[in-house]
């Protein structure tokens, strides 16, 4: 998400927070929805810096992580990711692939 787009979901976010708490004083209780909305707003534009990206390359596999023969063309960014897997947790990795390997749809 751009900075601008993330700017303007948390004003909205913000918006809708403080417009439920004063529904909650004004009516005593009715605005209980409208302030988890916002407040569920706020938290993912906190979180999606952090978590946006689950499944990004990371060009750098560690030590203990193995290749497998698995590889497959991610459809979002149309690239050739490989499959890495740590052996002791069973935690898979996509890195890119060498375009020039054959493709093994798996």
């Amino acid at each position: 998400m751009t900075s601008n787009a993330r700017l303007v979901v948390f004003a909205l976010g913000a918006l809708a927070l403080a417009a439920g708490v004063m529904l909650m004083m004004l009516t005593g209780g009715g605005g209980i929805g409208l302030t988890l909305i916002g407040a569920a707003v706020i938290a993912s534009v906190a979180l999606e810096r952090r978590y946006g990206q689950p499944g990004a390359p990371t060009n750098v596999p560690l030590p203990h992580f193995e290749p497998t023969r698995e590889r497959f063309v991610d459809h979002e960014t149309d690239r050739l990711l490989e499959v890495w897997v740590d052996p002791l947790t069973g935690e898979r990795r996509y890195e890119p692939a060498p375009r020039d390997d054959k493709l093994i749809e798996t």
